[in-house]
């Protein structure tokens, strides 16, 4: 049998789908004959070997696999910042600990010259601070002024903004608002006038005139109010506009407290410099203390009360005195390929493994994608993907090697396909039918979901119970010329639906 023919018939059908009612005969025909042909003996025979799969229906979920290292985020080695001798201290690993807490100390004895000295200066600058904040009383009671005019300002923007359904801007809100109270003031003047006449008689020529104007400032005032209520969506009524007046006072309330507020902002000059004073005395005396940076737990303790501190941050090397972790934000950073990146998405669901642990499984999420990739040392472009934990027990622990399954589609009752069975070309798919006979029946389809065992069609002419040939790398290589197994499958995610797999009966 010509296998080349065979090759270059299948081809065919891949490159020309316009004459796909032409050729799809004369290729059934061929790919029958082959079928019959190659168990006689020909020389493919022994690359070839037929086996067949069944069309099934059920549940497919589709993963990208991969694995990454577990972090504790924020997560940090603190180390001394000055030189003496560990004082003792009660903390141990495991330990759940606060920001600010004070973890160890360097004995007094040992303190640096420069840390007792900021000790005994501590006590007058704090004193001089104290002083400074309580002899401006003014700019305090401005302050407070200030932010409560503010407070207010809020609620009544919140207010006013309910009415404001059309979400129109402030400049233009604000431009129909004038124009409308523009119109009653020459409304109101109008008025005036016609009334001021009303001693003439009703003909009379000046008071025609003064009433015709009056009619028009009417009419100006209403075509202005229609704007205004056509900007805002909803009609400027008594309470609307008192939303919009309270408004305005309250802002006006907020420059006249600021306008107060800054003619005392003179004395803040000489309290801040204060206050610097005594952070820069807290922080030298802090020199000589671990100090928690956040809340977290304490996982490793390199210090031992009685050492020597002789490296510390201002010199050259530095001496850890122990890590702590925030072991309730678990995250894995997994890197995931240009390829595959546009698949992934913020809240898709995760299943992590870790090697340190047997036969259990953790579930998480993907937390954060970085917006921009990195080529790695084979220049394949990578992503940097952030997988949380959702529940981590005590066996969990940071730098454990992780293997995360993020799922990224899930189908329920789907047609499904064995993966073997899908040939690919060019972005175009098929599988080969076969009868009890041996008889073969070529179908293009559309593949959806896959994983490692299974594809789902999503379209294509084939039902429950179908049987499809099965093809190995080396067979479809031979057979197909050029064309290749679908590649990429689900990273091992997959689940194989019940009753699946068999040959024809």
């Amino acid at each position: 049998m010509d296998m080349e023919k065979i090759k270059t018939n299948i081809v065919s059908f891949y490159n020309s789908r316009k004459k796909l009612v032409w050729i799809v005969g004369a290729v059934l025909v061929v790919v029958i004959v082959a079928m019959i042909a190659l168990p006689n003996g020909s020389d493919a025979t022994a690359e070839t070997e037929v086996s067949y799969g069944q069309v099934t229906r059920g549940g497919l979920t589709e993963t990208i696999d991969v694995v990454g290292t577990l972090e504790a985020i924020p997560s940090a080695t603190l180390t001394w910042q000055s030189g003496g001798i560990v004082d003792s201290f009660d903390v141990k690993v495991g330990d759940k600990v606060s920001k600010d807490d004070v973890l160890m100390t360097l004995t007094e004895s040992t303190l640096d010259a420069s840390i007792l000295e900021a000790q005994s200066s501590l006590l007058d600058a704090q004193t001089t601070l104290d002083n400074l904040k309580s002899a401006n009383t003014d700019l305090y009671t401005a302050a407070q002024t200030l932010a409560d005019a503010e407070y207010e300002l809020k609620q009544y923007k919140s207010d006013r903004d309910y009415n404001n359904t059309k979400g129109a801007s402030d400049e233009a809100i604000d431009t129909a608002r004038a124009a409308y109270y523009a119109a009653k003031q020459v409304l109101w003047e109008k008025q005036a006038a016609y009334e001021a006449l009303s001693d003439l008689e009703s003909d009379d020529p000046e008071r025609e005139a003064a009433y015709e104007e009056q009619k028009a400032a009417i009419e100006a005032q209403n075509k202005a109010l229609s704007n205004l209520n056509y900007i805002l969506g909803v009609y400027y009524n008594y309470d609307v506009e008192t939303d919009f007046i309270e408004y305005d006072a309250a802002l006006a309330a907020v420059e006249e407290a600021r306008v107060e507020y800054n003619r005392y902002l003179d004395q803040s000059q000489e309290i801040a410099a204060a206050e610097a004073s005594v952070q820069a005395l807290e922080n030298t005396i802090a020199t000589g203390k671990i100090i928690a940076p956040f809340d977290g737990t304490i996982t490793q303790i390199d210090a031992v009360a009685g050492d020597l501190i002789t490296s510390y941050s201002d010199s050259d090397n530095t001496t850890a005195a122990l890590t702590i972790s925030n072991l309730d934000n678990l995250m894995v950073e997994v890197s995931i390929s240009e390829v595959d990146i546009n698949k992934i998405a913020v809240g898709q669901r995760a299943v992590i493994t870790f090697d340190a642990i047997s036969n259990k499984e953790y579930s998480g999420y993907v937390s954060s994608i970085s917006s921009s990739g990195s080529e790695d040392d084979n220049s394949v472009v990578q992503f940097s993907v952030w997988v949380k934990v959702d529940d981590a027990d005590e066996q969990v622990k940071p730098g454990f090697t992780s293997v995360v399954s993020i799922v990224t589609a899930e189908v329920e009752d789907a047609l499904l396909v064995p993966y073997d069975a899908v040939v690919s070309r060019d972005g175009s798919y098929m599988v080969v039918l076969a009868d009890n006979s041996g008889n073969t029946t070529m179908v293009p389809v559309e593949i959806g979901a896959t994983s490692d065992l299974y594809a789902e069609v999503t379209s294509g002419d084939l039902e429950e119970g179908d049987q499809v040939v099965l093809y190995s790398s080396d067979s479809s290589s031979s057979m197909f010329g050029g064309m290749m197994m679908m590649s990429g499958g689900g990273g091992g995610g997959g689940q194989p639906p019940s009753g699946g797999g068999g040959g024809p009966q």
